[in-house]
C-alpha cells in the first residue's frame, strides 16, 4: 500500500465534485428499488452503490436467505467483476463475525473473518460493528483484496443492517475507484490507456488524475503534465487554461498558449467559425465545476480535424482557478449513447434522481418508453405518471433545429400550454440561443450534454441547469428527448440564501449537509488564510447546533471550528472518536468521507450520535479537511 503513505506525503486532492450524498440521513423514507432499480453490470460509481444495496436488501426481505444466499452467488444482477453483495454478522471483532455471504470465495460463507487489521489500523469488523451503533446505514472505507487485479486496494462501501436469520447482520457492496487522490496509479491511469479504450469513465478518471496533479503541486507541474509520458501519447494529452479560456498550457504539439479560444484554437472575430458559436465554454466550466463539451480540433496523431469528446474540471492551484481538460477523438457518427447501460440494467424514476449519472440513466429509460409505447401514450405519461415527473425532474421533447426560432416544443410539463409553439430564439447567461448549443452537440454525438440558464420549476429563478439528451425521431420530425439537473452547491451557484447553516439546522439531510460543506470549501479555497474566521463564526456558516470546522489531516489539529468543544480533541481526533481508526487519512485517500461517531451537540451541551461529512481541499498548498455535521438518529433496533 505504498501508495497510500505516498499520498499522505502531499498527493491528495477533492478531484471534483465527488458528493455521493443520499436525500435522507438513514435509509427510513429513501427512495426504494422500485424508484432506482440497478444491476451489478451497470454499476461503476459510488452514487450507484446505494441503490445498488437497497435493491439487494428489499431481495433478501422478499426472498429469505437461503433464496438471497443463492441469487447473490450466482445471478448476473447481483454479481458481475469487482461489484457484488456481501452480508457480515455484526460484531466487535472479525474474530466473531461470520460470513454469512461472500461471491469471491463463498467456502468462506459459514466462517469468521478472524482478526482483520487494514491499512486504516483497526479491525474492519470492529469499525463497521461502531458505524452501525451510530446509524443504520452508511459508508465504511477499508482497504480489500480487488478480484480483479489481486491487489489491496482502497474501497468504500455502502452498507444496511438486516436481520439475517435471527442474527444481526450487515448487508452491503463497494467499489474501487481509480480516481481517488490516494489512487491514481500511473499504471492504472495513464493517457495511453486513455488512448487505446476511450470513454466517458475513463476520460473521467485521467481528468480527475490529472487535476489531483495540478491541484497539489501548483504552477510546478505544468511541465509534467505537459510533457509527461503519463500525460501525452498518441492523440491524447492535457491542456491548462484561466476561467476565461486563455490556455496556460498544451501537450498538443500545436500551441497557442494565450490564445483565447484555448486549446482548440478557432478565430476571435467570427463567431461562426469558432467551435463552440461563440458560446462561453470556459464560463460554463467555472460554473458547473465540471462539464463535458463536443467539438473539432485537429488530432496531433494524423493532423486531420476530427470530432472530440472532452472534459473540462475546475482546479484551484497555488490559490489561482483554473480549467484543466483533455479529450478522445471519435470518428464520424460515433454515438456516446452506445456505452450507456439500457433501462433495464439502471431504471431510475424522477424521484429517484440525485446526480448527472441518474439523469442519464433516466433520459436512456424515456427514450427507451417511447421506442415501445410511442410518441402520444409517452406523452401522456411524461405529463401524468409519477415515474417521469417529480418536483424539477421532468422529460422534455423539443424539436432539433439550429435556433429556438424553429425549435417546435413537443414536451414541456412545467408549461403544457406551449406544445406546440416555438420556444424562439433564447441566448442565455453564456452567450448564445442554447437551442443552438442542443443541435451543435447532437450534431457531434447524437447523447450528450449541455449547460445553460433556465428557469427552475419551484423558485422561478432563472439558474444554471445541465441537461442531457439523445436525439429521436418524434412523429417524423428529428428532436431532443432529455431531462435537467439544477444544483445548488456547484462553485457558480453556493447561494448564500439557498445554502447556508440554518437550512441544514431547520432541515438536517445529507443531501443538505454535503451542501454546506461543498460551499464552504469553495469559500474556504478563495479566502485562503482567512477563511478560519468567517467560516467559523459568520452566522452563514454557524446556526445552532450545525457549524462548519477546518482540520490538518496530517497532524489532527483543529484549525477552525464553529464549536468550541471541537478543540477538546485537537491532535486527538482518531482516538477519541474512531477508536484509533485513522479517519484523517481516509479522507485524504478518498478526497471526501462520512463520519460517523458520538459527540457533543453544541445546542443542548449533550453527547449525541453524529454525521459528519468531509472534503478535502488546499490552502497555501496544505490539505485541510473542510466538514460539518448532523445529528443521528441512532440505528433503529
Amino acid at each position: 500500500m505504498a501508495r497510500l503513505i505516498w499520498t499522505l506525503i502531499g498527493v491528495c486532492s477533492l478531484a471534483g465534485n465527488l458528493t455521493f450524498a443520499d436525500s435522507d440521513v438513514t435509509t427510513q423514507g429513501s427512495v426504494g428499488c422500485s424508484e432506482h432499480e440497478i444491476s451489478a453490470k451497470a454499476v461503476s460509481t459510488r452514487t450507484d452503490i446505494q441503490a445498488f444495496v437497497r435493491c439487494a436488501a428489499e431481495y433478501l426481505q422478499e426472498h429469505g436467505t437461503e433464496e438471497a444466499r443463492r441469487a447473490f452467488n450466482e445471478d448476473v444482477r447481483w454479481k458481475h467483476g469487482s461489484i457484488y453483495v456481501f452480508v457480515d454478522g455484526v460484531a466487535p471483532s472479525g474474530e466473531d463475525s461470520l460470513t454469512y455471504v461472500f461471491p469471491p470465495d463463498p467456502s468462506q460463507e459459514g466462517s469468521v473473518w478472524g482478526t482483520s487489521i487494514d491499512s486504516y489500523g483497526t479491525d474492519y469488523f470492529f469499525e463497521l460493528h461502531r458505524i452501525l451503533s451510530v446509524v443504520d446505514s452508511g459508508w465504511i472505507y477499508y482497504a480489500f483484496t480487488n478480484p480483479g487485479t489481486g491487489r489491496d486496494e482502497p474501497k468504500s462501501s455502502y452498507v444496511i443492517e438486516i436481520d439475517w436469520d435471527g442474527e444481526r447482520a450487515a448487508i452491503g457492496a463497494g467499489v474501487y475507484s481509480p480516481d481517488l487522490p490516494g489512487t491514481c496509479h500511473d499504471t492504472e491511469v495513464n493517457a495511453s490507456m486513455l488512448d487505446a479504450s476511450p470513454g466517458a469513465d475513463s476520460l473521467s478518471q485521467f481528468v480527475r488524475c490529472a487535476a489531483t496533479v495540478l491541484e497539489t503541486k501548483g504552477y510546478a507541474a505544468l511541465h509534467e503534465l505537459e510533457s509527461g509520458a503519463r500525460w501525452n501519447n498518441g492523440s491524447i494529452y492535457v491542456f491548462v487554461t484561466d476561467t476565461e479560456g486563455n490556455q496556460i498550457m498544451s501537450g498538443n504539439r500545436l500551441k497557442i498558449n494565450g490564445r483565447t479560444l484555448n486549446e482548440w484554437a478557432g478565430t476571435r472575430k467570427d463567431a461562426s467559425r469558432r467551435p463552440f458559436l461563440g458560446r462561453d465554454i470556459p464560463g460554463a466550466a467555472a460554473v458547473f465545476g465540471d462539464v463535458t463539451i463536443y467539438y473539432s480540433a485537429y488530432n496531433p496523431s494524423n493532423w486531420r480535424r476530427q470530432g472530440k469528446i472532452a472534459m473540462l474540471r475546475r482546479v484551484v492551484a497555488d490559490g489561482i482557478p483554473l480549467l484543466l481538460g483533455a479529450g478522445y477523438y471519435i470518428s464520424p457518427g460515433q454515438d456516446s449513447m452506445d456505452y450507456a447501460p439500457a433501462c433495464a440494467e439502471n431504471r431510475v424514476s424522477a424521484r429517484a434522481i440525485r446526480t448527472e449519472r441518474d439523469v442519464e440513466a433516466f433520459v436512456r429509460c424515456a427514450y427507451e418508453f417511447v421506442m415501445e409505447v410511442g410518441p402520444e401514450a409517452a406523452r401522456e405519461a411524461f405529463h401524468e405518471d409519477k415515474r417521469w415527473r417529480h418536483g424539477q425532474f421532468y422529460v422534455f421533447v423539443t424539436g432539433l433545429t439550429p435556433s429556438g426560432d424553429d425549435s417546435i416544443s413537443f414536451v414541456s410539463p412545467p408549461d403544457r400550454d406551449s406544445e406546440g409553439t416555438t420556444w424562439n430564439s433564447n441566448p442565455d447567461v453564456f452567450g448564445t440561443d442554447l437551442f443552438a448549443e442542443m443541435y451543435r452537440v447532437m450534431d457531434f454525438v447524437g447523447a450528450g450534454w449541455w449547460y445553460y440558464s433556465f428557469r427552475h420549476p419551484d423558485t422561478r429563478i432563472i439558474e444554471p441547469k445541465a441537461s442531457y439528451g439523445i436525439e429521436i425521431d418524434w412523429n417524423g420530425h428529428p428532436a431532443v428527448i432529455g431531462a435537467g439537473l439544477y444544483r445548488s452547491d456547484l462553485p457558480g451557484t453556493c447561494r448564500p440564501d439557498e445554502v447556508n447553516a440554518s437550512v441544514v439546522e431547520a432541515d438536517p439531510s445529507l443531501t443538505g449537509l454535503a451542501d454546506l460543506v461543498a460551499c464552504a470549501t469553495y469559500q474556504a479555497e478563495s479566502l485562503g488564510l482567512f477563511a478560519g474566521p468567517v467560516l467559523s463564526a459568520h452566522p452563514r456558516w454557524l446556526d445552532g447546533s450545525t457549524y462548519i470546522f477546518g482540520i490538518d489531516p496530517i497532524t489532527g489539529v483543529v484549525k477552525f471550528s464553529g464549536s468550541p468543544s471541537s478543540y477538546r480533541v485537537s491532535g486527538v481526533i482518531e482516538e477519541a472518536l474512531f477508536g484509533g481508526r485513522k479517519a484523517l487519512q481516509v479522507a485524504l485517500i478518498f478526497g471526501e468521507s462520512y463520519w460517523y461517531y458520538n459527540f457533543t451537540n453544541l445546542s443542548t451541551g449533550a453527547v449525541e450520535p453524529k454525521i459528519a461529512y468531509v472534503r478535502t481541499t488546499f490552502m497555501q498548498g496544505k490539505p485541510l479537511l473542510v466538514g460539518s455535521g448532523i445529528s443521528a438518529p441512532g440505528p433503529a433496533k
